[in-house]
């Protein structure tokens, strides 16, 4: 089991009309299977909150 703290990231994206981006999780996911949710990822070391969200949209 990892001794540190699992580190995640994520961004609201707004189109310019106002609508709000989301996702919808996989039905196999063990947390909230198919639930919707923010673009999000968890961060490589040494990653920063801050260039995380730039990688959601690729």
């Amino acid at each position: 089991m990892p001794t540190e703290p699992l580190r995640c990231a994520g961004a609201l994206i707004v189109d310019d009309d106002g609508r709000l981006f989301l996702q919808r999780r996989s039905p196999e996911r063990s947390l909230f299977p198919n639930a919707w949710d923010i673009g999000d990822g968890h961060l490589e070391p040494g990653g920063t909150a801050v260039a995380a969200p730039r990688s959601i949209g690729r």
